[in-house]
């Protein structure tokens, strides 16, 4: 019997699926969220400036966007990665 190495996952590699796994999940909730509360709040306040002639008030889209991304905040090693490419 022989045992095909190549087919062996390493701790390494368990690691970061686990890591990538958490980002989808923190990055596809903010999404729903986005869509569902803050996207409203925006096209909202984009209406009412086009037809009154004035610059949009973002203030409550702004406070939404920043409740999501303190409800679902990204995992601490995306955080960092975002930092250093910046």
């Amino acid at each position: 019997m022989n045992i095909d190495f190549s087919q062996m996952i390493t701790a390494e590699q368990l690691l970061e699926e686990r890591k990538n796994a958490e980002l989808e999940a923190a990055l596809n909730a903010r999404r729903t969220a986005y869509l569902a509360e803050s996207d409203p709040l925006r096209l909202e306040a984009d209406y009412d400036a086009l037809s009154q002639g004035l610059e949009p008030d973002y203030s409550n889209w702004l406070a939404s966007v920043a409740a999501i991304k303190a409800r679902y905040p990204l995992p601490v090693s995306a955080e960092a990665s975002e930092i250093n490419e910046a």
